[in-house]
């Protein structure tokens, strides 16, 4: 079955980075890409429940965070409702060399779904980009 995999090059350091994935307000701002008022539920502690929600309080999906590692690694498991079995969603953040990426890999899922997810893939990551950009540059971490 398909992965969906993109990468970004943010400028702004991994801890920026990090703040845009994991606070809940932050997260509400990327997450639109997917569903405009989707918010997220979570303790953000290794093996405990993660639960998207909508505007309307329905779940969306929900699952368990399979790894935290500040300002390297973020990932949720989730067991698919139907038969197309479980699948994750993985931030993975790469600083080096003053540089900054954010790998994002969805799946496995079906074909169907990973093309359905491509777009507001990439306008997630390009929120989280601006996101942490922005607020880099606020704090004055921006690099140049």
């Amino acid at each position: 079955m398909p992965i969906l995999k993109r990468s970004l090059e943010i400028d702004a350091p991994a801890n920026e980075v990090w703040r845009v994935l994991t606070t809940p307000e932050l997260v509400r701002e990327w997450a639109a890409a997917y569903q405009d008022g989707l918010s997220i539920r979570t303790s953000w502690r290794e093996g405990e429940p993660v639960t998207w929600k909508t505007s309307g309080g329905d779940t969306r999906a929900a699952g368990k965070v399979a790894a935290y590692r500040p300002g390297k690694l973020l990932k949720f498991d989730y067991a698919s409702s139907d038969d197309h079995g479980d699948f994750s969603d993985t931030y993975e953040i790469v600083a080096k060399e003053n540089r900054t990426w954010l790998n994002v890999t969805t799946g496995p899922l079906d074909e169907a779904e990973i093309n359905a997810l491509e777009g507001p893939t990439e306008e997630a990551i390009k929120e989280i980009k601006s996101l942490a950009e922005e607020s880099a540059q606020i704090h004055g971490l921006r690099r140049t």
